[in-house]
């Protein structure tokens, strides 16, 4: 073989060898989106929460920052304090940027692909020099740290599990989980209607959700979703070993071994699956008794019951009675709407048939998952193409 054969064959192997890296690259790249679109991005190979988390997670993060710099101003002031009060906050965090871009090697104006402590500090403490530096009180920059450091933790639990991707797919499967979770609420239905209507049509509720605080309704509100989601939570890590074992017969052992943090993220999957399905039969629930009580809880029920209300909208006349939307209303509602909530989440705890049901559906789920991950954990790491030789 001469000279210029022998380039030639090198250089169609070295062109496929380019080719087959491309098409490995972009198998990994579609296996990669699919696992992130299914909630699950713990399952990506070389996962990681400066990138993956707080990366993602910087445009958000950088509007919230805007938008906190955005409040300095008062309506009592003159313009040219207000338009100080504008200005000041972004000329004090922008030269902290620059300044901490400067420390970490990068040029001045740069976004980071890859967030780490550095990056999240600033998020948290910069803003929080603005209030000091203006002269405003103290209290204003703890405020401003407390409510970031929240903010990072519910972004790091989002985010991090996957759970806003996997409230996107429950999302679009709605009509499903209203179909599955009417007929699960069916069987429930006589203890439930039971239960529900007594309290209802109780003089005594009523007056003690007229009286009660805003506050207290939120206090009571938030423990009622903190047990459900407890609840919830502990069944998915029983129900997820189960519907692993099931989704994963004939799969190679790899794709179906995970680290303790991809196990959580799958729990979480199951987790967000059930809750779904509870929050859809508290919304109906609420609705059905918002329905009711306009048309039976009428103004001279009320009177009776001597329950002020503090009417939402003015009364709307039908069929000769006055019918009318008040706070007192929804607060009851909403109360009895998260008693059934919380009444369902735990029947379908210790219900063999929905147990069943949920198992049979959400395996054929990650049935799909765990085969698109065996693809993906068989696909050779990326490697540069050769070059070809001259």
């Amino acid at each position: 073989m001469g000279d210029d054969e022998a380039a030639a064959v090198r250089g169609t192997t070295a062109g496929t060898a380019r080719d087959l890296a491309r098409d490995v690259a972009r198998e990994r790249r579609d296996c990669e989106r699919y696992l992130r679109r299914q909630g699950l991005p713990s399952l990506v190979e070389e996962h990681s929460v400066g990138r993956d988390v707080w990366g993602r997670s910087s445009p958000f993060l950088l509007g919230v920052l805007i938008l906190e710099l955005l409040t300095w101003f008062d309506t009592e002031w003159a313009w040219w304090q207000n338009l100080l009060a504008l200005v000041a906050p972004f000329a004090i965090v922008g030269a902290a940027w620059v300044g901490l871009n400067r420390l970490r090697g990068r040029p001045w104006s740069t976004l980071p692909q890859r967030v780490g402590v550095p990056e999240l500090a600033f998020f948290v403490l910069a803003p929080a020099l603005v209030p000091i530096v203006m002269g405003v009180a103290w209290r204003e920059s703890i405020g401003v740290v407390v409510v970031n450091l929240l903010l990072l933790g519910i972004v790091r639990v989002v985010v991090g599990l996957g759970i806003a991707t996997t409230l996107w797919w429950g999302t679009a499967r709605v009509g499903a989980e209203l179909g599955d979770s009417l007929r699960r609420l069916v069987r429930l239905l006589p203890l439930v209607v039971i239960f529900s209507i007594v309290l209802f049509f109780n003089a005594d509720v009523w007056q003690v959700f007229d009286a009660v605080a805003p506050q207290a309704n939120y206090a009571l509100g938030a423990f009622f979703l903190l047990v459900i989601t407890v609840l919830t939570t502990a069944g998915a890590r029983r129900e997820t070993r189960v519907i692993l074992a099931e989704a994963g017969r004939g799969l190679p052992e790899e794709a179906t071994t995970f680290s303790p943090r991809q196990l959580r993220n799958v729990v979480a999957t199951v987790a967000m699956s059930q809750l779904l399905q509870v929050l859809l039969v508290s919304v109906l629930t609420g609705a059905f008794f918002v329905v009711v009580g306009t048309l039976a809880i009428t103004p001279e029920v009320r009177e009776v019951w001597q329950v002020g209300g503090g009417n939402l909208w003015e009364p709307l006349a039908f069929l000769g009675a006055d019918l009318v939307i008040d706070q007192t209303l929804l607060r009851v509602s909403v109360a009895l709407a998260t008693f059934s909530g919380l009444y369902y989440a735990m029947n379908v705890q210790v219900d063999a048939v929905y147990r069943t049901e949920l198992v049979e559906d959400l395996s054929d789920r990650l049935r799909r998952v765990l085969e698109v991950r065996a693809r993906y954990l068989a696909l050779p790491s990326p490697e540069p193409a050769p070059e070809p030789r001259a």
